[in-house]
């Protein structure tokens, strides 16, 4: 009896060992632990500065004169270039013709070129408005004349607003934000006619000069080179008047005549710009061809017929073609390809045309 009293003792405390320790629980999940994720920065695209200009007064001649081409990429949207030009004489003819070349290359890049004509005069009064007009409906680039320092606050305007300005032909010396120049060296220009009409004249003589426009700083310069020429090579040589024709050959004619009929021991004639063969047909019709000389500029059929039949001595090209098409090729690379021009002026051809070369230069339209 006893021993069974003690098996159940032994049994009741293996019972209560059990019921204390009950079933393992299972091990604890550990919590999630909170991460931390750095949002990325937001980062606004830095715009790309535009290329820098050349230096204003910097000059050259390219290899690429008058056939530049377009960068082989298309912009991120249309364009439009505005190239203010001019019509009143028959030089502009190449010019356009220069620019409507131009249009046909950028067609094909989503680029529209535009010919305007503001006026008939190359002042800041024209262009000055042409140019503020051009920034009102948001042209994305201009080529202008800017034949006087009035321009100069009208071209910073574009530049300032976004718009890079090219200018052509006329080139005020004033410094100001265009990009670049197309055209002659008019000052070495006027000094190649000078020492041309001391040849023609043998050092001595009476000469009257008969410029554009008194006002527009290409034809002074060429004026200006012309009698600082003549001054150091022939200075026995007399400049007897000065005048303006306000590039029309018409006028030309009549001061010729005037100049012929005021002066009758003249020897020479000298025309800045616009209208030579106005007064070489004065000089013809007076029967003075080879007793007045003459010296000019450009190539337009009616000037080249003069110097092929020996009224006029020579006349000194500046390559209008090239001044039409370049500025807006340029102006489209520029804005395409931040391409800059080696030079702030891109100094054109200068030809010295007479009858012994006029076949290298010049085919009669006959």
């Amino acid at each position: 009896m006893r021993r069974m009293y003690a098996l159940l003792a032994v049994l009741t405390v293996i019972a209560t060992i059990v019921s204390a320790c009950g079933t393992p629980a299972a091990p604890a999940t550990p919590a999630p632990q909170a991460t931390t994720t750095t949002a990325p920065q937001a980062t606004t695209p830095q715009p790309t500065a535009p290329p820098a200009a050349p230096a204003f007064d910097s000059m050259g001649q390219v290899p690429d004169e008058g056939t530049v081409k377009p960068v082989d990429k298309q912009p991120s949207k249309p364009l439009r270039i505005a190239v203010l030009g001019l019509e009143n004489n028959p030089f502009w003819i190449p010019v356009k013709e220069g620019t409507m070349k131009a249009a046909e290359e950028l067609k094909a890049y989503n680029t529209t070129v535009e010919w305007i004509v503001p006026g008939d005069q190359h002042t800041a009064d024209v262009f000055g408005k042409a140019v503020d007009a051009a920034i009102a409906q948001k042209y994305d680039a201009i080529a202008t004349i800017a034949g006087d320092e009035g321009m100069v606050p009208f071209i910073n305007k574009a530049v300032d607003a976004g718009i890079p300005v090219a200018t052509f032909n006329s080139e005020t010396a004033k410094p100001n934000k265009r990009l670049f120049f197309v055209g002659a060296d008019l000052y070495l220009q006027g000094k190649t006619a000078g020492d041309t009409m001391c040849q023609v004249l043998n050092n001595k003589g009476k000469v009257a000069i008969i410029t554009g426009f008194f006002a527009v700083e290409a034809h002074e310069l060429r004026r200006k080179g012309f009698e600082d020429e003549v001054k150091a090579k022939c200075p026995d040589v007399q400049i007897v008047g000065r005048v303006e024709n306000n590039d029309k050959g018409d006028v030309a004619y009549s001061q010729a005549k005037d100049f012929m009929t005021a002066n009758p021991d003249l020897t020479g004639i000298y025309v800045t710009a616009g209208g030579p063969f106005g007064a070489a047909k004065a000089i013809q019709e007076a029967g003075k061809a080879g007793v007045v000389h003459m010296v000019s500029f450009d190539f337009v059929d009616e000037t080249m017929q003069y110097v092929q039949s020996g009224v006029i001595d020579a006349t000194i090209g500046q390559d209008p073609f090239a001044q039409g098409h370049d500025p807006a090729i340029r102006l489209f690379n520029y804005i395409v390809g931040g391409v800059v021009p080696p030079y702030g002026r891109l100094i054109t051809r200068a030809d010295v045309v007479t009858k012994a070369n006029i076949s290298q230069f010049w085919k009669p339209p006959f």
